[in-house]
């Protein structure tokens, strides 16, 4: 079995595969040829997590004596050891875009970090900062440009940004189709991350912060592949790689067919959360119906005990009535009982009354 990427899977490794494509990976067809097309020798990658693309852009660069330039400012060890074994590799422990300000300026960046408008747009600045003629000239490539973060900010660390850049935010609570706010289920970063509370509207989202930085640079150019959250492309209309680029971007820019087929994915992997979150509260009820039949059970014996406890008492009580009736002391008690009973002074005592009792509660 294959992973989708022409690699095959042992025989239970599919069952680990990503349920869910997110990694730039994915989007593999589509870069490595636009870093042939134009022309690269080095790379910015920003936003690594695990190095899963970083480790093909590694490959490409061994293969054309280029560099990748990889900023990640908590590198994992798998990533840190893969940067460590090759020469064609940078890592870059700093945040962005303050690390964009700091290097030389690249052929081509790859931009998959902080997914809000704040950071993307000072990332696009910070690019454009290093371009020879004064306005960017380079090829830059965005992830997350569709849904959720293309028209919502998500913030890994909301209060490193300027306050008047953060929207009141949570980090309770996830993201839907069809929903602008934040409720239960869907999308979420289980703590882990910040979402903006409300989807769309000025200074929110990926794609906002890419639309606002191209809005007065008209000698850009944008195209929009919405497979894997979004790819977005951008280069220079005077490039000298324009045409051809544009070629073979073409069949993939803003493809009808392939954002019926992302909808359809986020939907199915909503369905999926959804599903799951239904599970895990069935389990959470089924357990807590165990804990009370558990309890009712504990009850349940407690109360049979103390039944045969009374009954083990009652049984004592009937011997010690039936041993007072046969004594010396209770037949001379009955003689004086009826003595009084003739003078009027009581209702008297009987062994027959007593026995009578007896026996009807044995047969009761």
């Amino acid at each position: 079995m294959s992973n989708g990427n022409g690699e095959d899977l042992g025989e239970d490794e599919h069952l680990r595969a990503p349920l869910l494509l997110h990694s730039l990976k994915e989007l593999s067809e589509i870069i490595l040829p636009c870093l042939e097309i134009a022309g690269a020798r080095s790379v910015v990658e920003v936003g690594a997590e695990e190095g899963t693309f970083t480790r093909q852009l590694v490959g490409w660069a061994e293969e054309h004596d280029g560099t990748v330039y990889c900023v990640e400012p908590a590198p994992t060890p798998v990533l840190r050891e893969m940067c460590e074994a090759s020469d064609a590799v940078v890592l870059v422990e700093q945040f962005s875009p303050r690390a964009l300000e700091e290097l030389d300026r690249a052929d081509v960046y790859v931009v998959d970090g902080d997914h809000n408008h704040y950071t993307v747009k000072r990332e696009l600045e910070a690019i454009e900062a290093k371009s020879a003629g004064g306005g960017l000239d380079a090829l830059v490539m965005l992830q997350d440009i569709g849904w959720p973060w293309g028209r919502r900010d998500l913030y890994y660390a909301p209060d490193s940004l300027p306050s008047g850049a953060v929207h009141p935010y949570t980090y309770d609570g996830g993201v839907t189709l069809d929903f602008p706010g934040v409720g239960e289920g869907g999308f979420r970063g289980e703590g882990e991350l910040a979402l903006a509370l409300e989807e769309g509207g000025p200074a929110n989202g990926v794609l906002t912060a890419v639309e606002d930085f191209l809005e007065p640079r008209e000698e850009l150019v944008l195209a929009q592949i919405a497979s894997v959250f979004g790819l977005g492309v951008v280069y220079p209309a005077s490039a000298l790689y324009q045409e051809t680029i544009a070629a073979f971007l073409s069949p993939f820019d803003e493809s009808p067919l392939l954002q019926r087929l992302e909808e359809n994915r986020l939907r199915l992997y909503l369905k999926v959360l959804e599903l799951q979150d239904d599970s895990t509260t069935m389990r959470r009820d089924m357990e807590g119906l165990r804990l009370r039949n558990r309890d009712v059970d504990t009850e349940n014996r407690a109360l049979w005990a103390r039944i045969a406890e009374l009954e083990s008492r009652s049984g004592s009580m009937e011997a010690e009535v039936v041993n007072l009736l046969n004594s010396r002391a209770f037949a001379l008690s009955e003689r004086l009982s009826t003595v009084t009973r003739r003078r009027g002074k009581g209702p008297g005592l009987s062994r027959q009354r007593l026995q009578n009792a007896l026996d009807g509660k044995a047969q009761g």
